[in-house]
């Protein structure tokens, strides 16, 4: 009996060894396996994180069935990372929304990808993390659910060429709704499920829609373990970066717009100053920006209604391709003035980060406001006096 206590005993600390040099051992990396099937594959794949834009691994693959494999640090362990298809369009994140060249998803141990290579838009991507994420946006958020069937089929339409330009409004209309209610519910569930990584993930995914100080103030509700998450770290990430968009470099209302001269599609050039005394709306926008496109029908409903009364309208397209525009520009029937910026260099001095958009000018060149929709119209009728 005696002995066996003994061996019990030189058991546990054995046990109690091994269990030791275990966690001594304990790796702080993972092991990720990305099983691809993509067809009609053409050119290299290049897997980025989403969050430092880094280049993680590069393959080329003859096959549309491939893997690709590696070991990344813990704390990458559910975060934001991209596949980018670097023949289609050099910038994994600026691209026309139709002709995706990369595919987001959050990194797992297993991760799944089915899609077709010209329309990537539409790739099926499973893994545990992000079918739980699902699970719970199912569950608990019905106007995300809502909205994201809403743009799904506003996607695999045709920018609303069925529609007349009526039923194209109240689509538009339709899609700010479902967007305000996003808003509200994602402000409101952040607070109700603070110790949740899935909803973490949610407000990381909407954060652009809430605005900086919501965002900032949202984001300290969680609790602690979700801080340590990946979900929490892109909530970060997107808040330093909406406070670096926003801070010093953007123009306000007050303002005075920047001067200008672009030239229309038979090649006279036209500059701001041309507007000198009038109230003039500018829209920046482009061929494949499918919501620039379903807000033209609202524009020019904008100019037939008040050009008469004082306003002018002229829209700056940002393709770079000359013929798309010209294009684009001959369907959509603009009855007003429709200038190129090809370089980008008007954007950039109006800081214009996302198209459509769109500012009212006063009649002594300052900004009057940067919005649109029924709060544009609502201030062209005020300074018009109407």
């Amino acid at each position: 009996m005696k002995n066996l206590l003994v061996i019990a005993a030189l058991s546990g600390i054995f046990m109690t060894s091994c269990k030791e040099h275990k966690e001594e051992v304990k790796t702080d990396t993972f092991k990720y396996s990305i099983s691809m099937d993509i067809t009609n594959l053409r050119g290299p794949v290049i897997l980025l994180d989403r969050t430092t834009s880094e280049p993680i691994k590069t393959i080329y693959s003859r096959t549309p069935e491939f893997k690709m494999e590696g070991e990344l640090p813990l704390d990458k362990m559910h975060a934001s990372y991209v596949l980018h298809f670097p023949s289609k369009y050099s910038n994994p994140y600026m691209y026309p929304v139709k002709e995706a060249c990369a595919i987001d998803f959050y990194m797992d141990k297993s991760t799944s990808i089915k899609a077709h290579y010209d329309s990537l838009l539409f790739s099926n991507v499973e893994n545990e993390h992000m079918n739980k994420v699902e699970q719970f946006k199912q569950a608990n958020l019905p106007a995300v659910v809502e909205f994201d069937k809403f743009n799904k089929q506003s996607l695999k339409e045709s920018d609303g060429e069925r529609r007349s330009e009526k039923e194209q409004i109240a689509y538009a209309n339709k899609g700010n709704a479902l967007l305000d209610a996003v808003r509200k519910e994602v402000i409101q569930k952040t607070g109700k499920f603070k110790d949740s990584e899935e909803m973490a993930v949610i407000l990381a995914n909407w954060g652009g829609q809430v605005g900086v100080e919501k965002l900032d103030s949202l984001g300290a509700l969680f609790q602690p373990a979700v801080k340590e998450t990946a979900a929490y770290e892109r909530i970060v990430a997107v808040l330093d970066y909406m406070k670096k968009q926003t801070a010093p470099k953007s123009l306000s209302v007050g303002d005075k717009a920047p001067a200008f001269t672009l030239k229309d599609a038979t090649g006279n050039e036209h500059s701001l100053s041309d507007f000198k005394g009038k109230y003039l709306v500018i829209d920046f926008w482009a061929s494949w920006c499918g919501p620039c496109k379903k807000e033209m029908p609202f524009m020019k409903e904008l100019y037939g209604k008040y050009h008469a009364k004082g306003l002018e309208m002229l829209a700056i397209s940002t393709d770079q391709d000359p013929n798309a525009w010209k294009k684009a520009m001959k369907k959509l029937n603009m009855p007003y003035l429709q200038l190129h910026d090809k370089n980008g260099d008007v954007a950039a001095s109006y800081f214009v980060r996302g198209i459509p958009y769109v500012l009212l000018i006063g009649p002594k060149g300052d900004i009057l406001a940067i919005e649109r929709g029924e709060a544009l119209e609502e201030t062209i009728k005020e300074n018009l006096k109407l």
